[in-house]
């Protein structure tokens, strides 16, 4: 008799899980990217500007660096001529005062020193005696006088006998020399003058106008070039920018032109390269979704509503399309309330998979219409789908199991799939459906035997699954395994079948984590209950 179907609170068939990447709307339809976290909102300068920032910055930095160094050295030679030009002139009058000195004779002494202080950097020049007294100086007011240190003197160096100094006055620095004046070994007297530095604080105040004018020219002419360097390089970066923003709102029919013989022209001939790439990857997309679409509209809808019978049934691809199937069809002989279970996996996944996996469906609902045993069903799909796949190496594992609630048997095929597992929670045992059988695809004359169980109770589980379950690995490597999808079973075993199948996807994400499915995986859970069930639902006006 016909059965009714009950809607689900969740689809059967999904590709991916909470912890598995995900993919959001990316401009119009059709054009995804996968998400991430926010991105922080921040201040855009424009590449333009920072090269232009950058290179300013730096020409004023080499021009500071430079002009410092040139100054330095310049205050550094300007000050040895000094020093030399000071020690020569003490020296050439220490040689000609001692015999004037000896003899007095005050008007030579006095000569002397109006030479030594005609000299523009010279301030002042001095001869005097043993005691100290100045016979001769270049400002007359303070000849006979005791000398005296200069005010705030600070002694630098001695040079052959030259005592060298420094003083400031009048806010003005000199440099101040001095040497004892000897008559063959008896010292009668010294020889002391002031040189000013001025000279070299002019020099220095006009050397910084000069370096600073010019580090205005270069600093200019810096700007100018960079501007023009970074217009350059820049523009053909905005264009690349401006293509990637087209192509990010879908326009993948956007090409960036960059007439330009270097690497950002190569650059923009493989940025049109790749449009022209994300066009064609956009088109496979959509044409993916689209055969995604369908393959899901092949698989059910809906869990069946059978006398009796608690059943459950999800696929999870690890694609957009995958080779796992699963179905559920009546039996042909309208007097039996027996329903079939079909379970199958293509070898592989993706789209080649799936459509092994749509041939094979329409196979097996088309013999399955007819009359004959699930041996002669099973038998007669596998002649069918060897002659479309003896080319190409594929094949596909199989489990028909029928179950007939009226009469508590089990009648299946086992085409290569793994067996499917009944457990009685009553002995707490687990029992595998074997049978022998190749997979579908393989050998067309194979002869297929199908197998049966009676005894079906109360409370007893089948579970159909593919091995991608049991297969799955964590990010340690490690693999699922039968014992943990057994171990699920016998927890929930008071629950009913769709909680029973929740629980074990649940187990199966928890262990995985964020690591990828590499196999698809399909599961059908069927709970035997007990007929009170299903009269109770008949009189609440369901159809069953």
């Amino acid at each position: 008799m016909p059965w009714k179907s009950k809607p689900q609170n969740s689809e059967n068939t999904i590709k991916r899980n909470s912890h598995d990447r995900r993919v959001t709307a990316l401009g119009p339809p059709g054009i995804e990217r996968r998400s991430g976290k926010d991105r922080r909102a921040s201040l855009k300068i424009p590449i333009f500007i920072k090269f232009i920032t950058l290179s300013t910055l730096l020409t004023i930095a080499v021009s500071t660096i430079i002009s410092v160094a040139i100054l330095r050295k310049q205050v550094e030679d300007f000050r040895e001529q000094l020093i030399s030009l000071g020690a020569s002139l003490v020296r050439i009058t220490a040689e000609n005062a001692p015999d004037k000195l000896l003899t007095e004779e005050d008007l030579a002494l006095f000569q002397l020193v109006q030479d030594v202080a005609a000299l523009d950097q010279v301030y002042y020049a001095l001869i005097a005696d043993a005691d100290g007294v100045i016979k001769a100086h270049s400002i007359n007011a303070k000849k006979n006088t005791i000398v005296a240190p200069p005010p705030d003197y600070t002694f630098l160096h001695d040079d052959r006998e030259i005592r060298i100094g420094r003083f400031t006055e009048d806010n003005k620095e000199y440099l101040y020399f001095e040497k004892n004046l000897t008559y063959q070994t008896l010292e009668v007297g010294m020889v002391a003058l002031a040189v000013s530095q001025q000279k070299i604080l002019e020099t220095v105040a006009s050397a910084k106008r000069y370096i600073f004018f010019l580090t205005m020219i270069i600093i200019l002419f810096g700007v100018v070039m960079s501007s023009l360097v970074s217009l350059y390089f820049s523009s053909p970066i905005r264009r690349l920018q401006e293509g990637t923003s087209a192509i990010q709102s879908g326009d993948f029919d956007h090409r960036v032109r960059i007439r330009r013989n270097d690497e950002l022209g190569d650059l923009g001939r493989a940025f049109n390269q790749m449009s022209e790439g994300l066009k064609e990857g956009n088109l496979m997309r959509r044409s993916l979704e689209l055969a995604m679409e369908v393959q899901h509209s092949l698989l059910p809808n809906h869990d069946p509503r059978v006398a009796g019978l608690d059943i459950a049934g999800r696929s999870l691809y690890c694609d957009e399309t995958g080779g796992d199937y699963y179905d559920y069809i009546r039996s042909a002989n309208q007097n039996s309330e027996a329903i079939g279970l079909i379970l199958g996996d293509v070898s592989g996944h993706g789209i080649p998979s799936a459509l092994l996996m749509a041939t094979a469906r329409a196979f097996i609902r088309q013999r399955s219409n007819w009359d004959g045993s699930l041996a002669d069903i099973v038998g007669d799909v596998n002649r069918l789908l060897t002659h479309d796949v003896e080319d190409s190496s594929s094949f596909m594992t199989l489990f028909y199991l029928m179950v007939d609630r009226a009469n508590l048997t089990l009648n299946w095929v086992r085409a290569g799939h793994d067996p499917a597992i009944l457990y009685d929670p009553e002995e707490d045992r687990f029992e595998d459906l074997m049978g022998a059988g190749i997979p579908l695809g393989v050998d067309a004359d194979w002869t297929f035997v199908a197998n049966e169980r009676g005894g079906l109770r109360e409370g007893q589980i089948i579970l159909l699954s593919t091995d991608g379950a049991w297969e799955a690995h964590n990010g340690e490597g490690e693999m699922f395994g039968k014992q943990s999808l057994l171990d699920v079973i016998r927890r929930q075993r008071d629950k009913s079948a769709r909680e029973i199948l929740d629980a074990i996807v649940d187990a199966l994400n928890r262990f995985r984590g964020r690591f990828e499915l590499e196999d698809d995986v399909t599961l059908l859970v069927t709970k035997v209950v007990s007929m009170a069930s299903a009269a109770a639902s008949i009189d609440k006006g369901q159809e069953i």
